[in-house]
């Protein structure tokens, strides 16, 4: 019994991987809290797995707080795209967001970009185009992943605690026995 339970907790402790319950944002381009040379075209949210239209939102405001996203946010497989006005001032830009997982459940979040020196004319990308990549992206405009949400720590301490209750079960079976 004891073994059992032994080889039960090891492979709670290291056998099974962190559940991912939700769907989640994994990357942003430009990635957030970077400064770019010039405006971007668009921006990009990379999420685990592909959204839904339904309730998708993505507003960009410039620096003076005017809003710069142009049109309806497009998915892309897992990647929402949405296209940005041409000649945005130089300045800090705010992207608020909304989409819906894959799974119903809504998923929001905002981040920052700064754009530097004086403003570029950014061309639109053609709605049937696939996304712009650049060629060799600056270190500041590469997609920088968004932190994941804690480890599993927490099946380690939980393994950890159900040995500590088994041992004490076997001990006390053990004593009672003599």
């Amino acid at each position: 019994m004891a073994a059992a339970a032994a080889l039960t907790l090891v492979l709670l402790g290291v056998g099974t991987p962190t559940a991912q319950a939700h769907d989640e944002l994994v990357a942003t381009l430009p990635a957030a809290d970077t400064t770019l040379p010039a405006p971007p075209a668009q921006v990009e949210l990379q999420l685990s797995a592909p959204g839904q239209a339904l309730g998708t939102q993505v507003v960009v405001t410039g620096p003076d707080g005017t809003v710069v996203s142009q049109g309806e946010p497009e998915l892309r497989d897992s990647t929402v795209v949405q296209r940005l006005a041409g000649g945005s001032p130089a300045g800090a830009y705010t992207v608020a967001w909304r989409v819906t997982a894959s799974d119903g459940h809504p998923l929001s979040g905002t981040h920052a970009f700064a754009v530097a020196g004086s403003p570029a004319v950014a061309e639109d990308p053609a709605p049937t185009a696939p996304a712009q990549v650049p060629a060799a992206p600056s270190e500041a405009a590469a997609v920088r992943p968004v932190d994941p949400s804690p480890g599993g720590w927490w099946l380690a301490a939980g393994a950890a605690g159900v040995a500590v209750l088994a041992a004490g079960v076997v001990l006390l079976r053990l004593r009672r026995r003599a």
